[in-house]
């Protein structure tokens, strides 16, 4: 634990970014496979095919949403960190995680719900929206370290005059 407290600002940005990307790249990884009567009609899917399939049942404005948030967030995410000043980088990346952990969430739980018949889906979904929280944790930590390294050279700057 004493290590992950650790982590300067910079880390904290590279590892989000990392895992940002991963999940950008998730979209195209197999989530689930079609029910069949036989293992050579399953075919797998991946996100883009389930979010597909799933707007093929009915649901083609909760799939519209969800697809644009799974394309949109994560690179939102990216861009506020590397362009925006400390702390309004983390609290901005904060609420955008933690928006599309609970959108990924839904969403993964609706189809698992509503698709039963259809698809079965892996361990794959809860592994993004894992690393989605996780992302969020990281960034509330490095808003807290900002604070931190903020007030740490406002203390500087008094003690030199």
């Amino acid at each position: 634990m004493n290590s992950l407290i650790n982590l300067t600002n910079r880390q904290i940005k590279g590892i989000v970014i990392m895992l940002q990307t991963f999940l950008i790249g998730s979209l195209f990884l197999p989530v689930g496979t079609t029910i069949g009567s036989n293992d050579s009609e399953k075919v797998s899917l991946s996100v883009y095919q389930l979010i597909y399939r799933y707007a093929g049942l009915g649901f083609s404005d909760d799939a519209l949403i969800y697809i644009v948030l799974a394309c949109v967030f994560p690179g939102i995410v990216i861009f506020s960190i590397l362009f925006l000043k400390e702390r309004k980088n983390f609290g901005i990346s904060v609420i955008i995680c933690a928006l599309y952990a609970s959108a990924s969430a839904c969403f993964y739980s609706s189809a698992r719900c509503k698709m039963v018949d259809y698809a079965s889906m892996n361990v794959f979904p809860y592994l993004i929206i894992l690393i989605s929280l996780s992302s969020m944790m990281l960034l509330i930590l490095g808003f807290f370290n900002a604070q931190s390294v903020q007030n740490a050279s406002k203390s500087n700057k008094r003690d030199k005059k």
